[in-house]
């Protein structure tokens, strides 16, 4: 049998709650066997999404709620952040490779170098943005019993 965790959470958009946020997905990444390298590339596309969402989807400070679904099993993570901010042009983000003098706009390029797929929608019928964005992970190794590393 197949253990899938699912972790919604709706919260503020404040920067402050992303510590605790990072640890939950990554305690539960680790709780089905996730392996490192993989909790490290899902926590950094969770917290660089949810980081975006804060800078840019509630501009000079308007209160905003992000809300996350995670589904963590064994073989994969599916994560969603969606906002009810300003939205953006999906499209043209999706097209747009950062120039090395460009301060922002990194955020997209490298949750897609992270994650297995990722899938924007914005806006989103009520206005916002939905990313959704999922890894699949590595089979962890196991020592058989002649000392040996398997798959």
């Amino acid at each position: 049998m197949t253990t899938q965790l699912v972790l919604q959470l709706e919260l503020p958009a404040d920067a402050r709650l992303l510590p605790r946020t990072r640890k939950a997905v990554s305690g539960y990444l680790e709780d089905v066997g996730a392996e490192p390298d993989d909790r490290a590339d899902v926590v950094l596309a969770l917290d660089e999404a949810c980081a975006n969402v804060i800078r840019h989807a509630f501009p000079n400070g308007v209160p905003g709620t992000i809300r996350l679904r995670a589904e963590i099993a064994a073989d994969a993570v599916t994560v969603q952040v969606e906002d009810d901010g300003v939205g953006f042009d999906a499209l043209e983000a999706s097209r747009r490779e950062p120039g090395p003098e460009d301060t922002s706009g990194r955020g997209l390029h490298m949750i897609r170098s992270l994650m297995t797929t990722v899938q924007l929608e914005s806006p989103t019928e009520t206005g916002g943005t939905r990313l959704r964005m999922q890894k699949l992970l590595r089979e962890k190794a196991t020592t058989n019993g002649s000392g040996r590393h398997s798959r």
